[in-house]
């Protein structure tokens, strides 16, 4: 049997594998039903690649979970790699499967492309969630029913004092690091829900602010000048429009807001400006990155063949607006 799922894990035959392994038996701690969707789903995404199969598997050492125990490294000619060590007691069953993140292989082999994957906490069949964790659960099931249940049209003054009734939740977290990994896959989605919250939220929020920064835009008249009314604003550049439909805003204020399966039209009327605000920093950052896209010199000249695609980068690329670069990014 163990023949056949290092098979099926080269073949990115996610079925067979389904069929081979225990239904009653978890795989990296998860159910095998999330664990088979997972891999899946990383098989599906490396097709998109163009590549349709490993060629090759190479033994290897664990120096971590199981040290000493010999793993695999399943291997594309390009690149692409997936370490597992499969927990065998007779070297033909499969008690358990685990994505090695510390395997050294006999051989030298040329691994590009990581397809290693994890599992949250709460995704794990023996979590047993805490008070905390079902309290934070609880706000969040309750902010989309009500969200859900909002009517089309309501004021963005009303949508911001219905979102105010949810401070526990938002001040948790933002409690949280978003720079470190989140423990749970719960809090991972509601940071992100929040997040498209506030940038609605942040219509109002920055309403004050951006009359002063529309008029500096309207007296900028180079790109000079309008790259340092950028700068100056750019932290207003993360807010982001991605999830507001703004199409017909001129004629009607309102916009289309989307969170996963939600659908709410939002009344902005006497803060279209500010949405205005947001477009504009949107759009010259676009055209910026455009206008200044890395030549192909630029890139025979950088060491890993790739270019970061920022704003600052670009510009020292061609050697445009270093005093300012130095003026606003001295660190980067």
């Amino acid at each position: 049997m163990k023949k056949r799922v290092i098979e099926a894990i080269k073949n990115f035959d996610s079925d067979a594998l389904d069929a081979l392994l225990d239904n009653e038996k978890s795989y990296m701690e998860v159910s095998k039903s999330l664990f088979i969707s997972t891999l899946k789903s990383t098989f599906e995404s490396v097709k998109e690649d163009g590549c349709q199969a490993f060629d090759d598997v190479f033994f290897g050492i664990c120096g971590s979970c199981n040290k000493g125990c010999e793993g695999m490294t399943f291997l594309s000619n390009s690149g692409h790699y997936l370490d597992i060590f499969i927990e065998s007691k007779d070297d033909y069953s499969v008690d358990d499967i685990y994505v090695c993140n510390d395997l050294s292989n006999l051989t030298g082999l040329e691994k590009l492309h990581d397809l290693s994957f994890d599992f949250d906490e709460d995704e794990k069949v023996l979590f047993t969630p805490n008070n905390e964790y079902l309290l934070i659960k609880e706000q969040y099931e309750l902010l989309l029913s009500e969200l859900r249940n909002l009517e089309d049209g309501i004021t963005l003054d009303e949508f911001v004092a219905w979102y105010d009734g949810f401070i526990y939740l938002r001040d948790f977290i933002n409690d949280l690091d978003p720079f470190s990994n989140f423990p749970f896959k719960l809090f991972n989605l509601i940071y992100v829900s929040l997040w498209k919250l506030d940038n609605i939220v942040e219509i109002k929020t920055k309403s004050e602010h951006v009359l002063e920064a529309l008029i500096d835009f309207e007296v900028a008249k180079t790109e000079r000048d309008q790259l340092i009314w950028f700068f100056e604003n750019e932290e207003d550049q993360f807010i982001s429009t991605f999830d507001m439909d703004v199409e017909g805003l001129d004629s009607n204020s309102h916009i289309a807001f989307r969170l996963d399966e939600i659908n709410l039209i939002i009344d902005i009327s006497g803060y279209e400006y500010v949405l205005d605000y947001f477009l504009k920093l949107e759009n010259f950052h676009d055209h910026m990155m455009e206008k200044y896209e890395p030549l192909p010199q630029h890139y025979q000249k950088s060491e890993t063949g790739e270019i970061i695609p920022l704003l600052h980068n670009y510009l020292r690329l061609h050697n445009k607006y270093l005093d300012l670069l130095e003026r606003y990014r001295p660190d980067i």
